[in-house]
């Protein structure tokens, strides 16, 4: 069997068709179904219905493509492990949300680079999700996770073999582009239609703006939710087209507040300060590297 087998067969599941696929996996149709056909035969189990229009994949082959995607993603891990140690560099994992990675993440690392006193670092960085973020370092996936947390609902408990390193905090805030005359476009008035931008209400954040903004907000104006994204950078480009208002961290939008193409909106619209944690697992792959780095942070902290 053959890692590009599994390659294609993601790829076949994201593009939906023979010929999008094989594009993308720059080879001919004819060889790219050729290889779906070995990975087949490896299997003994079919994984795509070639009578169905359009193509789609059979229920195996569905039921099991997180299970393909995940052991393909720990191949790929396993071989940078490898080559990490083979060169005496040290690798490590980190699981972080996607608007973390934008914010918080780079002065981080800048910090770890900058000291000549711990070996070269390679860092491989996992944006995702933050539930997903808290699943991936739960089940062994990670090195490190940094993540967003309720001040009263720490994720201590949940990661009995971790520790936990405060990490400062972080502000979701309500804001809106500004109209010609600088005033924000979008602002709530009693009774009035208020167009909102938000996140998918199963989602960390989805949640806590629910029942920490937008529960109270609902009982003022008439809310309407125009579009919904778990990612934040996506979520802050349509704010500042103007199709509504939302609440965006702080540190993603500074520039936009200083430069004046956004505008935090007051009138009893409540911010949501959440706490930000590094959380550690206890089997690092280089436990000397991790301690030092470990420290260096724990003495910034304090």
């Amino acid at each position: 069997m053959k890692l590009v087998w599994l390659e294609d067969l993601l790829t076949l599941a994201e593009a939906g068709s023979f010929s999008k696929a094989a594009a993308l996996r720059n080879i001919t149709q004819p060889a790219f179904s050729r290889r779906i056909q070995l990975l087949e035969t490896w299997l003994d189990v079919q994984l795509v219905d070639r009578r169905a229009t359009p193509m789609r994949l059979t229920p195996a082959a569905q039921q099991h493509i997180g299970e393909f995607r995940r052991l393909l993603h720990d191949l790929h891990q396993l071989r940078s492990r490898i080559r990490a140690q083979s060169q005496s560099n040290v690798r490590v994992l980190l699981v972080t949300q996607h608007s973390l990675t934008m914010t918080q993440l780079p002065p981080l690392i800048k910090r770890v680079t900058a000291d000549d006193q711990l070996p070269r670092i390679d860092f491989n960085v996992r944006s995702e999700n933050r539930d997903d973020c808290v699943t991936l370092f739960m089940e062994g996936h990670a090195d490190l996770l940094l993540c967003m947390e309720e001040p009263d609902s720490l994720l201590l408990s949940s990661f009995p073999n971790s520790v936990r390193l405060p990490m400062g905090t972080e502000t979701l805030i309500p804001v809106s582009a500004l109209a010609g005359n600088g005033k924000p476009l979008h602002v709530p008035r009693r009774g009035a239609l208020l167009r909102l931008l938000g996140f998918p209400a199963e989602s960390f954040l989805g949640r806590l703006m629910y029942k920490e903004c937008v529960a109270s907000l609902a009982q003022r104006c008439h809310v309407e939710l125009v579009h919904e994204s778990v990612f934040l950078a996506g979520i802050k480009e349509m704010v500042l087209a103007g199709l509504g208002m939302a609440w965006l961290p702080a540190s993603l939008v500074q520039r936009e507040l200083k430069g004046g193409t956004l505008k935090a909106l007051g009138g009893g619209l409540k911010s949501v300060k959440l706490e930000l944690g590094l959380y550690r697992g206890m089997h690092p792959s280089d436990p000397k590297a991790m301690d030092r780095m470990w420290r260096l942070f724990s003495d910034e902290q304090t």
